[in-house]
């Protein structure tokens, strides 16, 4: 596995009053670090790519940042003493396990730790029809226990990875998903054909998606319970806020209304729909200036092909297609 890129950042003070609201404590915004990693070609459809986050706010301090809405991730917390918790849009705040699984969420994330160092592994939607029977939907916005996913070997796994270097992470995350990633099952080609479908600008509606995808509108529902997480409309609102979203980031603080999804009626459509994903207005969470967010917009973005997980060009779109791509 080859490293792709770091990112530092200096300490820069706290500017949102929201994220003051999203955890109530002591914050702080300390120096962090960050890297990206993309999966080898075997696992690029069911990867999205390895990341290790780390963070140093000053002691007894926390450090406030969040998350855009995404679909799985395994996470690995290198420092035990860490107090980590998280809350997904206006649910309730949980903490985050030593060992932990992130479903697919249906808003931004909020983040509160203490000094800590994590890594993971991003699933796709198609990466989690292979690893497992359990439904997506159950799954959803929920952060907890991965044991009960990935088997008897994943605590072996964490003691390894903690006994290496960051660097060294990817490789051994490669090592434990491929033989677990590796049995191919019913559907593969609809979940591949409705992940670039979700990724269409022209796919405006669960009728298009459904003829993108080859198949009726209660399969794609089905799909959508098994692989993805949420309802096919959701996924399509979800899809266009976070195009239109990152779009407004390109651009600048210019006029956003020039730079949204064309499937919103206008602008006051998207800031509605906006506060149903970020809480609050686009603005105002473009000021936010959480700054693991703001510098992993363009480092996903520069390694990993897209500035948003739930954003990565999709895996080929039939399985023979797939069996080529991860044996050639």
């Amino acid at each position: 596995m080859k490293r792709v890129a770091t990112s530092r950042g200096e300490e820069q003070a706290e500017t949102s009053s929201n994220a003051d609201a999203a955890f109530a404590g002591d914050a702080a915004v300390g120096e962090g670090r960050m890297a990206y990693w993309r999966p080898a070609a075997d696992l690029a459809p069911f990867v999205s790519g390895y990341h290790f986050y780390e963070v140093d706010p000053p002691r007894a301090r926390y450090h406030l940042d969040v998350f855009q809405p995404a679909w799985f991730s395994l996470r690995v917390l290198l420092t035990s003493r860490t107090d980590w918790h998280v809350r997904v849009g206006k649910g309730r705040k949980v903490r985050v396990p030593d060992l932990s699984l992130f479903g697919p969420s249906s808003a931004v994330t909020w983040s509160q730790s203490t000094a800590g160092q994590v890594v993971g592994a991003g699933l796709t939607p198609l990466g989690w029809l292979r690893l497992t029977r359990v439904l997506a939907v159950d799954w959803a916005d929920r952060v907890g226990d991965p044991g009960p996913i990935f088997g008897p070997g994943l605590d072996e796994f964490a003691s390894e990875i903690r006994r290496v270097s960051p660097d060294e992470a990817p490789a051994l995350f490669h090592a434990f998903l491929a033989p677990l990633l590796s049995r191919p099952q019913r559907s593969e080609d609809r979940v591949a054909a409705m992940t670039n479908a979700l990724l269409d600008p022209s796919v405006q509606s669960v009728h298009e998606l459904a003829k993108r995808v080859m198949a009726t509108e209660r399969t794609i529902e089905r799909l959508a319970s098994r692989a993805f997480g949420f309802a096919p409309k959701f996924l399509l609102r979800r899809s266009r806020f976070l195009r239109s979203l990152h779009a407004i980031f390109a651009t600048g603080r210019g006029d956003g209304a020039l730079a949204i999804d064309p499937g919103y009626t206008d602008y006051s459509h998207f800031v509605r729909e906006a506060h149903a994903f970020l809480g609050m207005a686009p603005r105002r969470f473009l000021a936010i200036g959480a700054p693991m967010l703001t510098r992993s917009l363009i480092l996903r973005k520069a390694q990993l092909g897209a500035p948003a997980q739930a954003l990565l060009d999709g895996p080929a779109r039939t399985a023979s297609d797939i069996i080529h791509q991860t044996t050639s």
